[in-house]
């Protein structure tokens, strides 16, 4: 546990059920609770973003929202297939790798996803459309006072979408919706998944005999990104607003969801602190609501899938040319991304740590 980790301090202040956290705010830990109020329709992200006309969906964006993922799904659940075109991409990234040394996984991790994801959606690289990307989430992730230049930035960021070739299956909607939608899979498609890859660098660091898993069953790299994303998700809370009355909440009641308290629920995940990701081998479908890093309901992430692959592919990769050493744990984050800040991991060639052991 890391001092002064909000996180810690909601999962101290939670009950199993819902319990009021602050004026008009309900923190709801309840898994079928959370389940049935994050699919529910009345329930609005409290998110409104400070954005420019260009970037807005209009009136009706939840509608025209629902519609292109609709679209998209289809085509985003296929992305296993692209397993050996996004292994061949995160080689180039990786060669790039000392053998011997220390990265940051979040900046290699960045680097990783800006390759693969963004090459995946644009249907190539774009080095610097995902630098305007990198750029637009730099500065909207500051402190509100210190937001200059983000209308800026997000008019950059839409410009840039707008004379780019994508790859989605988007041919149906008008040029507008195609560019916010690229636009959306692209932000989303990020910073979050660069922090979960970091995560899973991070604990596979710190247990030596998940890399030799590993290597023995790539398969086994699924369960070990799903179990890093228990425990550290990378939105670590939710928050919506009832715009009716469900379930005996009044309109207006704000409700806050953590996947990081529901994740650590020790009636659902026996030794909840621990990293065990045997544990998704054997039971590979909590109750709903008990474990939901992507989100749920009509919000829920389109590009789970593609992260999961991504992810997966990026861990064999790794493994098959380094062992990850642990080098300075990480640094609590404030913000409403939870990433190791601070981190850092060393690197070796596979074989190096065992052919130490014999030799000493």
């Amino acid at each position: 546990m890391l001092a002064g980790d909000p996180r810690e301090r909601l999962a101290a202040a939670a009950v199993r059920g819902v319990v009021e956290v602050g004026p008009g705010l309900r923190l709801v830990t309840d898994p079928r609770a959370t389940a049935r109020l994050l699919a529910c329709s009345a329930a609005r992200t409290l998110r409104v973003e400070r954005g420019v006309a260009e970037t807005s969906w209009g009136p009706d964006g939840l509608a025209t929202w629902m519609a292109v993922r609709a679209a998209l799904r289809p085509w985003l659940g296929g992305v296993g297939g692209q397993a050996g075109e996004f292994a061949e991409r995160v080689r180039r990234v990786v060669a790039g790798w000392p053998a011997r040394g220390v990265i940051d996984p979040m900046r290699e991790s960045v680097r990783v996803v800006g390759e693969v994801g963004a090459g995946f959606v644009l249907g190539e690289p774009s080095p610097s459309l995902v630098g305007l990307v990198e750029r637009e989430l730099t500065v909207a992730a500051r402190p509100r006072l210190l937001r200059g230049g983000l209308r800026a930035a997000q008019r950059a960021t839409y410009a840039a979408i707008r004379g780019h070739r994508d790859a989605t299956p988007l041919s149906d909607f008008d040029e507008h919706t195609r560019a916010l939608a690229v636009r959306t899979l692209l932000l989303a498609g990020h910073h979050v998944p660069a922090a979960a890859l970091a995560w899973t660098l991070h604990e596979l660091a710190r247990h030596p005999e998940a890399q030799r898993e590993i290597r023995a069953d790539p398969r086994f790299a699924a369960a070990v990104v799903r179990e890093a994303l228990r425990l550290h998700p990378p939105v670590w809370r939710l928050e919506r607003r009832l715009d009716a009355p469900v379930d005996g909440f009044p309109e207006g009641t704000v409700l806050l969801f953590s996947p990081y308290v529901n994740q650590r629920d020790h009636r659902v995940f026996p030794d909840p602190h621990g990293f065990r990701p045997g544990r998704w081998r054997r039971d590979p479908r909590p109750p709903p609501g008990a474990y939901f890093p992507f989100a749920l309901g009509p919000r829920g992430c389109p590009g789970a899938r593609l992260a999961l692959t991504l992810l997966s592919v990026t861990l064999s990769v790794v493994l098959d040319t380094h062992e990850l050493v642990p080098h300075r744990e990480p640094r609590v984050t404030q913000g409403v991304l939870h990433h190791p800040r601070g981190a850092r991991i060393g690197l070796r060639p596979v074989g190096d740590l065992a052919r130490g052991r014999s030799t000493g």
